[in-house]
Order: C-alpha cells, then sequence, then structure tokens
C-alpha cells in the first residue's frame, strides 16, 4: 500500500481511494467521487474513480470485498474534477469506480486454484490473499461435482466457482452463472471462455431462478451478499432439487435464517465450515454444505 501512494499522497477532490495489490502483481487504485460529485478526468496527471462484491459487493460504496458486493447496484454517476498526485507510481492504474478507466488496465489479474482471473478493479473479489483458494476447496469438497452434472452457480461475480465447477463437470455437464452486476458478468464470461458448456446470466437471483433457469439440477452453489438469500431464493433453490448445496456466507445470522428456511423445504445442514478472512474482525466467511434430509 505504500509503494502505491494510498497511505501518504494528497487526493484533492476525491471522496475516498481504495488500492488493490493483485495476487498476479497489478496494482490499482480506485477512486471514489466525494458525495457532491463524479470522478472525471482533469488537468495534470489524469482523473480518477471509487470501487465493489462483491469490490465485488453489491449495492454502491467503497471497499473490494463483501461491502463493496453488498453495495455495487446503488451506486450513482456524479461529476467532479480531480487531478492524480504527481507522484503516483505510472505502473499503478486508475480507475473510476463504475466507469472506464482513467489510466492503465480496467481489470487486475488475480490468482486462484491454478490459474488466472481477470476481474474489474473496482469489482468483487475476496480480500484476503488466501481466501479464494480456501473457499474453492471448501465449495469444491462440499459438493463434490461429478462428470456430466449440471451446477447453478447464484451471486456468481466474476465467475470463481462457476469456472472450477465448469472443469470439474466437463465437457458433457453445464454451469449456469447467474449475477446481477453487469460488470461481474463480463468478467465472468472472459473467465469461462476455455468452458462453452458454462454460461452467465445477467440478472437478480430471484428473478432468473422464476424465468427460465435450468430445472432440475445436481448441484447449487450460492454466495448471497450479506443480507443473505432470502425465502424466496431458498424456496426456488430447493424447487430444483439438487443432491447437494453449498452456501457461502458473510453473515451467520443470515446464513440461519436462510438454513432454517432450506430446512422447511427439506434440506438439511450437514456440514459447516468457519474461515477467518477478515483478520481481526469480528466478521467470518463460512461455508454450509446442504443435502435432501
Amino acid at each position: 500500500m505504500d509503494a502505491i501512494g494510498v497511505t501518504h499522497l494528497g487526493w484533492p477532490g476525491v471522496g475516498s481511494v481504495e488500492a488493490v495489490a493483485s495476487a498476479a502483481g497489478d496494482d490499482a487504485v480506485v477512486l471514489e467521487a466525494p458525495s457532491e460529485g463524479r470522478v472525471g478526468r482533469g488537468g495534470g496527471a489524469g482523473s480518477g474513480r471509487g470501487r465493489d462484491g462483491g469490490g465485488r459487493g453489491r449495492d454502491g460504496g467503497g471497499g473490494r470485498g463483501r461491502d463493496r458486493r453488498d453495495r455495487r447496484d446503488s451506486r450513482r454517476e456524479r461529476t467532479v474534477v480531480v487531478e492524480l498526485p504527481e507522484e503516483l507510481p505510472e505502473t499503478v492504474a486508475v480507475v473510476k469506480a463504475g466507469a472506464d478507466s482513467v489510466r492503465g488496465h480496467r481489470r487486475v489479474r488475480e490468482v486462484a486454484a491454478g490459474r488466472r482471473w481477470l476481474v474489474r478493479a473496482d469489482g468483487f473479489w475476496q480480500v484476503h490473499p488466501a481466501a479464494p483458494d480456501a473457499l474453492v476447496t471448501a465449495v469444491t469438497e462440499a459438493l463434490a461435482p461429478q462428470p456430466g452434472e449440471s451446477v447453478l452457480d447464484l451471486y456468481a461475480g466474476a465467475g470463481l466457482f462457476a469456472g472450477v465447477l465448469a472443469s470439474a463437470v466437463g465437457e458433457y455437464g453445464r454451469v449456469v452463472a447467474v449475477e446481477s452486476d453487469r460488470g461481474a458478468c463480463d468478467d465472468a464470461r472472459r473467465n469461462l471462455r476455455d468452458t462453452p458448456w458454462a454460461s452467465v446470466v445477467v440478472g437478480r437471483v430471484d428473478s432468473a431462478l422464476s424465468s427460465g433457469l435450468p430445472e432440475p439440477v445436481d448441484l447449487v452453489v450460492l454466495d448471497p451478499p450479506r443480507s443473505g438469500a432470502g425465502a424466496a431464493v431458498v424456496r426456488a433453490v430447493a424447487s430444483r432439487s439438487p443432491r447437494a448445496i453449498a452456501y457461502v456466507a458473510c453473515d451467520p445470522a443470515a446464513f440461519a435464517r436462510d438454513v432454517a428456511t432450506f430446512a422447511e423445504v427439506g434440506y438439511a445442514l450437514q456440514r459447516v465450515r468457519a474461515f477467518d478472512a477478515f483478520p481481526m474482525t469480528h466478521h467470518v466467511e463460512c461455508v454450509g454444505t446442504l443435502i435432501r434430509s
């Protein structure tokens, strides 16, 4: 963070600054406009922007991890001109939240599950560098995917779980990833190019489940925002009769509510694994395995 300059450079006209240092060595800053305006191109070295979900979050606002995922959908464009610090290294990409890059590439490369993933600098990706591999392993163990099986990946983000599960089920299987954020869907399509049996659906999960997604399916993974999936999504998932469900959760209370609803529709919680993905905070990431009771 010090090398990027976030901690000691001045950022006039910027509401917040987020630094991104990817596992593949890409550096970027995401500039968030203050409440009265949008980051725009200015004089001097350039301009700035702000970032998601979820990141990669889902309702608008700062934070690359879960908070970003919870806020990305409500982000609004505003107009404000800023000037980048002259001391900002030229190797650091600069991105406006929810908009085009100002300097360098808009996407950074992340590394997980033995391969690289392209993710928008202001998109959702786990904050802890070890979290993607840990969660992929937990989800794969929970679902035990077999060649030829069909999978739904709900709240799919940049396609991390979809990509790993597509490789597991093979070309005779099928994976459908559902994500409401269009930028994340663009990332997912790029990341799934080598597995054409995996497709991406843009839209809210509740709407997609009620309008044309395949049923039944063999496996479901869902990674909802902090508020949880909710009863309607839980019931729609159960109606497809998957043999196993992997639920990735960042809020234990929302997870418990959804697990109770799953129990009402015939799915029992078999196992829960907890991960300290947010060190020195009270937050914990969980992966629950649910099977038909």
